[in-house]
């Protein structure tokens, strides 16, 4: 019965829409072009997965399989930011950034 339940726990996973990886893109927010080489990882304290954007700004990360974390992502001369990657508002279904099929996009600011 257990395996039953964890066949339909992996199945009901899979058909969501959440990817496997975090991916998408980083913009300059004044110019709106690409960022290459912005680091982004997982905001964990172990075991975080870590990447950097191409030179069209896009960026891909294996998800860690035991959570979702939020993302940081640093870039010289730009405003580290943080991003919540799964959130809830007043109990209704989850909301996702960064793990759906479709690429989300965040743009960065400078540093003044």
């Amino acid at each position: 019965m257990k395996i039953l339940y964890l066949l339909v726990a992996v199945f009901l996973m899979q058909c969501s829409g959440i990817h496997k990886t975090y991916h998408g893109y980083v913009y300059d927010n004044q110019t709106n072009m690409p960022l290459n080489n912005v680091f982004v990882e997982e905001n964990l304290i172990q075991n975080a997965n870590s990447g950097r954007s191409n030179s069209i700004g896009y960026f891909e990360i294996e998800n860690n399989k035991e959570s979702i974390a939020d993302l940081i992502f640093s870039l010289k001369g730009y405003k580290k930011d943080t991003v919540v990657t799964v959130w809830s508002q007043h109990g209704e279904s989850l909301m996702y950034k960064f793990l759906n099929k479709k690429s989300d996009t965040l743009f960065l600011r400078r540093v003044k």
